[in-house]
């Protein structure tokens, strides 16, 4: 991880040079590599020593003439991957290209490995093979009749393939480690163009190609030490014993150095493979825990790269679900939470006009909606009336009185008059529509009927920017906010007339009071009573008699100090008990008039009906009615006048 983050610092102050140095650092190191195919050719020819060091220096040029090519030629495959590097790191968030650049980059191992062999044999090997090949010389023996041509350009043809080999491998494996952060920086944003641009070598291919390698490397190491070792036993005057010494020692060494090299191939396959494998495993920990923001570093394009581009993948879909989730629960929550609040309104207020004024603004400030109204049938059911809107749209519209047919075009009065919703998802597309002009903006709209029972009181409509905004559970949640609100608006009704009724009950009954006791008073002298003397300078405190609102009389007391609170309260508290046995009272000698009234009409009734004849009963009414009256003077006359 430090030196992951070492080279991307470096890749970070470098910008798109970095592809170029790291490719050209990983070339330099890759002449290690080179090595045990030099050190083959230098052991099956023998160099005199004025020939040692032109043969080092042309060796030298070459590498580096090989190396400036390959330099060349990467920089001119990896142009469009540079410019992306660039844009990155310089903040942009653009898109151009990002395709092109990951293919670049991806592909840049197993492109680089092709073109460095090729040009590595054509530069280095095939120049030295022909230059050995036009001077060879033959050797003689003198056990053979025939002479045999050198084998030095056969050696330098099989050392050459073997550095080549060596160092391309070497140089891949580096590449591949050196440009992971470059990998990481330019992979996209999008998982189908992370498995389309893909273009790297997968890992069936570097295994096969490592091994088939390091086994050529092996045979071609070893093969020419055998043979060069026979020729000099054959043709060299050398004693046999020394030539096969020679020639165990040189094989334990190169086979020492092909094990070397294949140690240090299999390391960085090895790495290649177990790095992605442990950032995986660490992926999965942190996920397990439950952060689904963590991804998978993309370090190869391999079947360990595809697997972890379908594991990012499917991390991400899991991570949008878990987030769709969470927003779908806080819809719900802020649906609930309107619905509530309705409900809230409906239990706290009875007045209809500020339920309507508290009701209506929850659709704008709770779900954001263009424009909500409120419609209630008129005393003929003909009309819906705007009684309250949202918005500069709907004060004008109460301003103007606002209405809508039942039976006209509109989705209010559909609403209403087939007593179900009607939702227009796309508002243009609907036919029972009413477009206003002060609602230019209507993209979708829904009316839901406002119902109790089997009755309609109206219709509540809101209306959208967005086409299609009024999902399922939004029109489930408007629907139970819309019958909360007809529910109350019933409730404001009812408590209304009840209100109305219980003011017209209380007036009558004040106006019976009033009538009772004027009568009372008028029958009665004595209805004051008073006790003690007045003082001057003295503190009076009047307290009124009253029985339901209605004021019968006052009681009043006077005395030197101040009355207090409590004082107060208790003559208010005796004016009250005062009150209703004075009332109660009234009501008991009014009843019991009643009853001596009731039993004089029964009396007189009984004599009246005793009386046989004609004389009699009007002796008896007027004699009786007379008495029971204390009149001076009673007469009962019978007059039946004709009619013309």
């Amino acid at each position: 991880m430090k030196n992951r983050f070492s080279l991307e610092q470096l890749m970070h102050r470098l910008g798109g040079w970095y592809i170029l140095l790291a490719v050209a650092v990983a070339q330099f190191i890759a002449v290690l590599g080179a090595l045990p195919g030099l050190l083959s050719i230098r052991t099956n020819i023998s160099f005199s020593e004025d020939q040692i060091g032109p043969v080092t220096l042309a060796i030298l040029l070459s590498i580096l003439a090989t190396q400036i090519i390959n330099l060349t030629i990467t920089w001119r495959i990896t142009s469009t991957a540079k410019k992306r590097l660039d844009l990155i790191l310089a903040g942009s968030n653009s898109t151009n290209d990002e395709l092109n650049a990951w293919k670049e980059i991806t592909s840049l191992t197993w492109r680089y490995g092709v073109f460095s062999f090729i040009v590595s044999f054509l530069v280095q090997v095939v120049p030295a093979y022909l230059i050995a090949l036009s001077e060879s010389e033959a050797v003689i023996s003198p056990f053979q009749p025939t002479a045999l041509t050198s084998p030095a350009p056969y050696y330098i043809l099989i050392g050459g393939i073997v550095s080549i080999l060596g160092s391309t491998i070497l140089a891949t494996l580096l590449i591949e480690r050196f440009t992971l952060p470059v990998r990481l920086a330019l992979l996209p944003k999008n998982f189908e163009n992370q498995l389309k641009g893909r273009a790297g070598a997968l890992l069936i291919g570097k295994f096969q190609s490592v091994i088939l390698a390091l086994i050529l490397i092996g045979i071609l190491l070893v093969a020419p030490i055998g043979y060069q070792q026979t020729v000099r036993i054959l043709y060299a005057e050398v004693s046999s014993f020394e030539v096969f010494s020679t020639l165990r020692i040189q094989s334990i060494l190169f086979s020492l150095l092909a094990l070397g090299l294949g140690v240090g191939f299999s390391y960085f396959v090895f790495r290649a493979v177990s790095d992605p494998i442990n950032d995986l495993i660490k992926t999965f920990d942190k996920i397990e825990q439950g952060d689904l923001s963590q991804r998978v570093p993309v370090s190869a394009t391999d079947e360990l790269g595809i697997v972890t581009m379908q594991f990012n993948r499917m991390v991400a879909r899991l991570e949008a679900l878990q987030n769709t989730l969470e927003q779908q629960v806080a819809e719900r929550t802020k649906q609930l939470t309107a619905s509530n609040e309705v409900a809230r309104v409906a239990s706290s207020s009875l007045d209809p006009n500020e339920l309507l004024s508290k009701v209506i603004n929850l659709f704008t400030d709770q779900f954001g909606y263009y424009y909500a109204a409120i419609y209630l049938l008129d005393p003929s059911e003909k009309w819906a009336e705007l009684r309250e809107a949202t918005g500069e749209a709907g004060y004008v519209l109460k301003q103007n009185h606002h209405r809508l047919e039942i039976s006209g075009k509109s989705m209010v009065g559909m609403a209403i008059r087939e007593k179900s919703p009607r939702i227009a998802q796309i508002a243009s597309e609907e036919k029972q529509r009413y477009e206003n002009p002060l609602l230019p903006y209507t993209r979708s709209e829904i009316a839901l009927p406002l119902m109790v029972g089997d009755r309609v009181l109206g219709a509540l409509n809101v209306q959208s920017m967005k086409e299609a905004d009024f999902g399922p559970h939004v029109i489930e949640t408007m629907q139970n906010m819309a019958s909360q609100l007809a529910i109350a608006l019933e409730n404001a009704r009812l408590f209304q007339e009840a209100q109305q009724n219980l003011r017209e009950m209380r007036t009558i009954q004040q106006q019976y009071l009033l009538d009772a006791w004027n009568e009372f008073s008028m029958q009665s002298n004595e209805l004051e009573y008073e006790v003690g003397d007045q003082t001057p300078n003295s503190k009076k405190m009047d307290i009124p008699i009253s029985l339901r609102d209605q004021i019968l009389g006052q009681i009043t007391l006077e005395k030197n100090e101040e009355w207090s609170p409590e004082q107060e309260s208790l003559v208010n508290a005796v004016a009250t008990q005062a009150a209703i046995a004075l009332e109660n009272a009234r009501l008991v000698r009014e009843s019991r008039q009643i009853a001596i009234r009731e039993r004089m009409l029964a009396e007189i009734n009984s004599k009246i009906w005793s009386s046989a004849t004609i004389e009699g009963v009007l002796q008896t009414v007027v004699k009786e009615l007379g008495k029971r009256f204390d009149a001076s003077r009673a007469a009962i006359e019978l007059n039946i006048e004709e009619e013309n």
